[in-house]
């Protein structure tokens, strides 16, 4: 009995490879029946093209349209240079966060929760300096809070419990869920943010260097403070970047390196960036650019710093090795689980529902919720 084979567009084929982040070359030198089907030399089997739609997380019936459909973020994707496609699994993390800003939004709204006081507060402002000031005022932050942490991890921690006692969810991740085999790129996806007047979400991603999630994180606050959702990329990297992204990049440089208590740090060791980026919690590169900013250094030395460090070797991060219920309240925010846990104690959510919105399976679900990480 013959087999049944079915044709699928090249253009298609490719696509399919694409959005996944892999390269088609490397691809179809690994994969000799696929660089058959893309040369049409041959045709897959139903069953293959099954497995093909599988892998790449295709809609089966995707494969026979004649052009790729198209895929839009809600929120803004600044794209790489070379980079024709949007990452499947930054729309898929993207979409998630949605179904959860969704649910919580009409939670918050219809128990009479108040709308987080600051989101859009600073909607037609568009000093840096004068965004950072209200950062510092919104979160409590004296000018030098930064330096009274041992670590970056440890400042970041602080900043994260004061946003989400403001009604902030702030989520880190740095895979699809809890799929390792779909990670998110730190070159396309740093964070986004999502804007919403009772529940603002931050995304983080868990797999960039602890400086580089700081400033992350005071971009993202920064979108929250004006009322716009932030776009995603690398914005030392892509082709272009709005206004807007600049002007967070810029509030947030402001926010965690002020000016006058710049000025005196390095007035006491100046180039030392080793020493500053410890005090100031955040990259060398942060420290490098305020110089720069300020006059310590020219730009021209400031690109110099930046080459000399791209080129060191990044250690290994991998967050895989924690444990785990510590991974899950992380990445799904420990106000986000306590919102769920209280909906379903009041009925307000089925339970499939909520370990579907969280990505949990009922028994470990229920380890989470019941662990000191998440009780304390």
């Amino acid at each position: 009995m013959a087999l049944t084979r079915v044709h699928i567009q090249p253009n298609i084929l490719r696509w399919a490879v694409e959005r996944t982040g892999k390269n088609i070359d490397e691809y179809t030198v690994e994969n000799p029946k696929y660089k058959e089907w893309l040369e049409g030399l041959s045709d897959p089997t139903f069953s293959m093209a099954e497995k093909f739609a599988h892998k790449f997380y295709v809609p089966f019936g995707y494969l026979f349209l004649p052009n790729p459909p198209e895929e839009k973020l809600p929120i803004p994707f600044f794209r790489r240079r070379g980079i024709s496609n949007q990452n499947i699994n930054i729309h898929d993390v993207v979409i998630e966060m949605i179904d959860r800003q969704d649910w919580l939004s009409d939670y918050l709204h219809k128990n009479d929760f108040d709308k987080v006081a600051f989101v859009g507060k600073y909607h037609d402002i568009r000093n840096p300096e004068v965004l950072a000031k209200a950062i510092h005022q919104e979160l409590h932050l004296p000018v030098n809070w930064a330096f009274s942490f041992k670590t970056v991890n440890d400042a970041i921690n602080h900043i994260v419990q004061i946003m989400e006692d403001c009604g902030v969810i702030v989520t880190f991740n740095s895979m699809v869920g809890y799929n390792t085999k779909r990670p998110l790129s730190v070159r396309e996806c740093r964070g986004f943010s999502l804007i919403d007047d009772y529940a603002p979400f931050i995304f983080i991603n868990s797999k960039d260097a602890k400086g580089a999630q700081m400033f992350t994180l005071m971009h993202e606050f920064t979108h929250v403070l004006l009322g716009y959702s932030s776009g995603i990329g690398d914005l030392d990297e892509v082709e272009s970047a709005s206004e807007l992204e600049k002007l967070c990049d810029k509030t947030a440089a402001l926010t965690l390196v002020p000016q006058d208590l710049f000025a005196n740090e390095w007035t006491k060791i100046p180039y030392r960036y080793d020493i500053l980026t410890k005090r100031f919690k955040v990259s060398r590169y942060v420290i490098a650019r305020r110089a720069a900013e300020v006059g310590y250094i020219q730009k021209e030395q400031m690109f110099q710093l930046y080459n000399k460090w791209n080129e060191e070797p990044l250690p290994e991060k991998k967050d895989g090795h924690a444990d785990f219920k510590v991974l899950a309240v992380r990445r799904n925010s420990k106000i986000f689980l306590v919102h769920v846990c209280n909906a379903l104690s009041n009925r307000q959510i089925l339970y499939s529902d909520a370990c579907r919105m969280i990505g949990l399976k009922g028994d470990t679900f229920e380890r989470v919720v019941k662990s000191k990480v998440f009780l304390k």
